[in-house]
């Protein structure tokens, strides 16, 4: 074929490339099997074919048939699923550390499955302070998210342990929960981490932008709570300190309630879990939307500028963005960056807020005197 006499036709696109993020976001749980289940990360796609695996099926030992039939019996949830499976035993003191290996394999998850785990659940363990450090560790790495359970007695107690903490995507949470064990057949425990996992995972299939929502004011399907604080509405009451220290508790009305959406951060503009959650998946989003440009040429890079616009165009449509801006930092983009290749782009944004207080005043006044005249008359 010739390129220098007769026709030649080239095809190219300039326009903006879709970018979104994805309704189905993968889950991980850390549980305990006893050792005829291999002690190693796994995929599925599901919880109920979690449940089907021939290994998990046959574990007699260890907590994984526990919160895999509570989350297939609960939620049914179908979303991407990595277990990673930790070995009980009768030391206590091994049995520890195989779940912080387990917790710490997480972060080759991405690797191995090609998957990125955004949830991160652990079974009967998110309550010791060495577990949480490598909860806090895997999660920054993976820029993933998890609930911790300060099994607390009082709220002395749960701000003491509270205090140990400082993550911007840690939820820690008052108390374990109670609800009937369908493997042993009676009431039993089951922690927070796992069951806010669930409830996390399940809110972001709720609709295409439930990732955006907060999981406050939530019924959880469960029959008590293992230390109840006292809730007065529109009263103060036993969550208000609690509240003040970002810990997630569980309220009694119309149902057991979730109370309260924050993380550990020292930050105070990073302690909004939900705000943190926005704004760590669109940064995904990003990257994976304009990946595609990367050692292209000038036009592909209009083109990735374009795509950032019509993306963030599309938060505010749906209502997770209130407003944005797109634009080229030009401090960071100088002629020395420009000549090795290196192009800074800034996204100026601010989420929908999420009501977290309506205060209503009644005001009494006497401007309706009148109506006992006409009514008189």
């Amino acid at each position: 074929m010739s390129l220098n006499r007769g026709v030649v036709v080239d095809v190219v696109s300039t326009g903006a490339r879709p970018i979104s993020v994805s309704s189905v976001i993968p889950l991980a749980l850390v549980l305990t099997a006893d050792a005829g289940v291999t002690a190693e990360t796994k995929y599925f796609d599901s919880i109920k074919s979690a449940l089907a695996d021939a290994e998990i099926a046959a574990a007699t030992g260890g907590n994984i048939l526990k919160y895999l039939k509570f989350g297939e019996d609960k939620y049914g949830l179908i979303v991407p699923l990595i277990i990673s499976v930790a070995t009980v035993d009768a030391d206590p003191t091994i049995e520890k550390s195989n779940v912080i290996n387990a917790v710490n394999s997480l972060s080759t998850a991405p690797s191995i499955f090609g998957i990125r785990p955004d949830i991160i659940g652990v079974g009967d363990w998110d309550s010791d302070i060495d577990v949480q450090n490598a909860v806090v560790a895997t999660a920054d790495k993976l820029k993933a998210r998890s609930f911790v359970s300060l099994d607390a007695t009082d709220n002395a107690d749960a701000i003491t342990k509270r205090d140990l903490l400082g993550s911007r995507r840690v939820t820690p949470v008052f108390t374990n929960l109670m609800d009937w064990n369908s493997v042993l057949n009676g009431s039993d425990e089951y922690c927070a981490s796992v069951v806010l996992a669930y409830l996390r995972a399940s809110i972001d299939g709720s609709k295409d932008i439930g990732y955006s929502y907060s999981i406050s004011n939530r019924v959880i399907p469960v029959s008590g709570v293992k230390t109840n604080r006292e809730f007065l509405a529109g009263f103060q009451d036993e969550t208000d300190p609690l509240n003040d220290k970002q810990i997630t508790s569980f309220i009694n009305y119309s149902g057991i309630r979730t109370w309260n959406y924050e993380t550990c951060d020292i930050d105070p503009v990073w302690q909004d879990a939900r705000r943190v959650r926005i704004f760590d998946l669109a940064s995904f989003a990003v990257i994976d939307g304009i990946f595609w440009a990367v050692d292209r040429d000038l036009n592909a890079l209009d083109a990735a500028l374009d795509s950032l616009r019509a993306f963030m165009a599309s938060l505010v449509g749906a209502d997770v963005m209130l407003g944005f801006k797109v634009y080229l930092d030009l401090e960071r983009t100088t002629a020395t960056a420009i000549t090795n290749g290196e192009f800074y782009f800034t996204i100026e944004a601010q989420e929908t807020p999420s009501p977290a207080l309506i205060k209503v005043t009644f005001d009494r006044v006497d401007a309706y005197a009148s109506v006992v005249y006409e009514k008189l008359a």
